[in-house]
């Protein structure tokens, strides 16, 4: 028996109308196991805990990073470049002779020949030109940087911009503070899972939210230094103390 083309489109509408009926259903079937596991990790989160811990331990300098400033002053430009000159060469002697610094720990921070003015009459007048040469030194036996600085001084230094000490450690003193970090926020955590009548099962996240290490920066030994080299029996005496290091974890734990 032969179909007429209506009947063969009918026949086709229905069967494309039951397709779309069983995916629809399907579909529909397959939202439960999603708001399942929305539950489930909701449930999940029940089961956690978060504590901040805190790490800190003091670690003594080991390094001192002092500027040193030369200052001439001359009738001409030239003058006061060569001037500087001069003491810079006689600055080089007692860093490198006499203390024995490898070049890469003596850095030029900077360098400038400037005129003077005076303002007595109504117009600005040149009086003589100025020349100055910033200078940083990395030294690292820390119980004779007085006696450097003095005999930096007596090379040609009229400026000592103060003296920052640090340390060349770093990050090894930073593991040591995350590992008491991490110590300091287990304990918290046991503390509060005992009062809750439960127990740490693991740790689910850390992050580490900061850490910090100030150098220690002396700024007034410069007036300091220049007073004791002009006197024959004075010494510079400095102190560098120590560094603190922190750091701070926010540890996450599961407990049951």
């Amino acid at each position: 028996m032969k179909l007429s083309a209506k009947n063969w489109l009918l026949g086709g509408i229905t069967a494309v109308a039951l397709l779309t009926i069983s995916a629809y259903t399907f579909s529909n079937s397959s939202k439960p196991s999603t708001v399942y596991a929305a539950d489930q990790s909701n449930a999940a989160n029940k089961h956690a805990i978060t504590v901040n811990g805190v790490g800190e331990l003091m670690a003594s300098p080991d390094v001192a990073y002092v500027t040193l400033g030369i200052v001439t002053r001359a009738d001409s430009a030239n003058s006061a470049q060569t001037q500087n000159a001069q003491s810079y060469a006689n600055l080089e002697k007692v860093l490198y002779d006499n203390y024995k610094l490898d070049k890469k720990d003596v850095k030029t921070t900077g360098f400038q020949v400037q005129p003077v003015y005076s303002y007595a009459d109504k117009e600005p007048k040149i009086t003589g030109y100025t020349a100055t040469q910033t200078v940083q030194v990395t030294y690292r036996d820390l119980d004779k940087i007085g006696a450097l600085l003095d005999a930096a001084s007596g090379a040609g230094v009229n400026q000592i911009n103060g003296v920052q000490f640090d340390t060349e450690k770093r990050q090894d003193y930073e593991i040591l503070a995350i590992d008491a970090a991490m110590n300091n926020a287990e304990n918290k955590a046991k503390a509060i899972a005992k009062d809750a009548g439960k127990r740490l099962n693991g740790i689910i996240n850390v992050t580490q939210t900061g850490n910090s290490s100030v150098p220690i920066r002396i700024d007034n030994v410069g007036v300091k230094a220049m007073n004791q080299a002009t006197a024959s029996s004075a010494a510079t005496s400095i102190s560098p103390g120590e560094l603190k290091i922190t750091t701070n974890v926010t540890v996450q734990y599961d407990f049951q």
